[in-house]
């Protein structure tokens, strides 16, 4: 794999793992759910603008001021790959340090009616999807795809004018 997707990758994930830490710390406990939930995606977003960088390093450094939709996608696709599985891990590791912690939380602010629920959802839920290794997987999956859209975007938005730009 070349090196600069490997970079933009961990960089994205360096990114987003910053920004989550500091949501985690920062912007949950005080200012509760929704804030932090957008903060969230908005932190993940941030962080995959990794890939249109990536692209744009690629097309202006690498390849003379030119690249085609396909080659912008197979890098964007790289460079998602990287930051996911980096999350992956990132994901796995906070659920089982303050997995317990997290639950809490979102309990704390539900009115008696709403926590009611949420403990009946729970209990319909199948056990693996409290697992740590689950939930790394889902926020790994999540950021992939939202990459994924960054990368349709970015490819698209930076191929080269030409129609006969670089065979694929």
């Amino acid at each position: 794999m070349k090196r600069f997707i490997i970079r933009y990758g961990l960089i994205g994930s360096g990114v987003s793992i910053a920004l989550g830490l500091f949501n985690w710390f920062f912007i949950a406990k005080p200012l509760g759910y929704g804030a932090s939930q957008f903060f969230g995606y908005l932190s993940i977003v941030i962080a995959l603008l990794c890939i249109p960088f990536g692209i744009m390093y690629f097309k202006n450094k690498l390849n003379h001021g030119r690249v085609s939709f396909n080659q912008g996608f197979k890098i964007g696709l790289g460079i998602s790959a990287v930051t996911s599985i980096v999350m992956f891990f990132y994901g796995t590791l906070f659920f089982v340090i303050a997995g317990d912690d997290f639950v809490e939380w979102t309990k704390s602010g539900l009115t008696g009616h709403e926590l009611q629920q949420m403990q009946q959802q729970m209990e319909t839920m199948p056990a693996y999807m409290a697992n740590p290794w689950f939930q790394g997987f889902t926020f790994g999956l999540m950021v992939f795809l939202i990459g994924m859209i960054i990368n349709i975007i970015s490819s698209f938005v930076l191929k080269h004018p030409d129609k006969r730009a670089l065979a694929d």
